[in-house]
């Protein structure tokens, strides 16, 4: 390696980095530090996809894990290309054996038979949650109903 070239980053490198966005020719606003509610559209967006129980909690917990948002929208994209367009409820979920851990979980509602319901989420899984669940942080799990 020479001296002034750098590594190619990696993609959870690259993940960390801000996202940059222009307002306006003089300044330059990083959407990360962007409360989700005040970005425009992104919660109404996941409201028009999802079905929130307990909808103050549920938007507390995104409040608290913007990350989830983008992760959120492609997930339902995904949902629907697996199961049809069914109902996916989101809820806060506290593991009964883990004290304080919550979560967020998306359930999938779907008329499939049980037996080609739990196929099409094994093909979920395998191509595509298994690979970007990560982006969860551990935040969100996706399960049928």
């Amino acid at each position: 390696m020479t001296y002034g070239t750098t590594l190619p980053k990696t993609a959870a490198q690259r993940a960390q980095e801000p996202i940059m966005g222009v307002t306006s020719a003089s300044s330059i606003v990083y959407r990360e530090m962007i409360p989700v509610w005040q970005q425009p559209n992104l919660l109404s967006l996941v409201e028009q996809r999802y079905v929130l129980r307990r909808r103050n909690e549920v938007i507390g917990f995104i409040e608290t894990y913007p990350f989830l948002v983008p992760l959120l929208l492609e997930a339902y994209d995904k949902i629907v290309q697996h199961f049809g367009p069914s109902p996916v409820f989101l809820e806060v979920v506290t593991d009964p054996e883990a004290i304080g851990d919550r979560q967020l979980v998306a359930f999938i509602r779907t008329d499939l038979d049980p037996i080609e319901a739990l196929a099409s989420l094994d093909r979920f899984d395998k191509s595509w949650w298994l690979e970007v669940s990560h982006r969860s942080r551990g935040k969100l799990c996706i399960h049928l109903e």
